[in-house]
């Protein structure tokens, strides 16, 4: 027997960290802004830096909007997509998969300084630190990935030896 005294209350739980997630979303306009609304919470619960969150949006929404507005026309086939994202130490990874497996369609475009559209890509290729095509068992899709610098932790600290008394 024991004289020790518990304390009635449970330990705080451990917030693990946010490893991957991914999230389907229907083909239409409105879905981009409820794609990064997603993403924005997903960020937030990962700790990432906020200049990586900003690209992160940026770069989400230029792939959302292509899968949603390059899709066929037709009720059964809209641009409905899914969007998966892997967070590790100092990286990140968000892919973009088209719902009904059709592998998504690289245009060449002349870049026009008047033109409302066009320039998506050239934000990826510009803000990402790898970007590309990719197949999956659910289809092929576009990734990019964003690296931040995360400090080393410093060292533990190692006793010094003690000298003989």
């Amino acid at each position: 027997m024991s004289n020790r005294i518990v304390p009635n209350t449970p330990e705080p739980r451990r917030r693990l960290p946010l490893r991957r997630c991914s999230f389907r979303f229907v083909g239409r306009p409105e879905s981009v802004k409820e794609a990064r609304d997603w993403m924005e919470r997903k960020l937030t619960f990962a700790d990432a830096p906020e200049e990586t969150a900003e690209n992160t949006l940026l770069l989400l929404s230029e792939l959302a909007t292509n899968n949603v507005r390059h899709a066929p026309n037709g009720d059964v086939e809209r641009g409905d997509f899914y969007v998966r994202a892997f967070f590790f130490h100092g990286w990140l990874r968000v892919e973009v998969l088209d719902a009904y497996g059709r592998a998504p369609s690289l245009r060449a475009v002349s870049p026009d300084t008047y033109a409302e559209g066009g320039r998506g890509l050239f934000l990826v290729n510009a803000l990402a630190s790898r970007w590309g095509r990719f197949r999956s068992l659910r289809g092929p899709g576009m990734f990019f990935e964003l690296r931040w610098h995360v400090p080393e932790p410093p060292a533990p600290a190692v006793p010094l030896p003690r000298k003989g008394r």
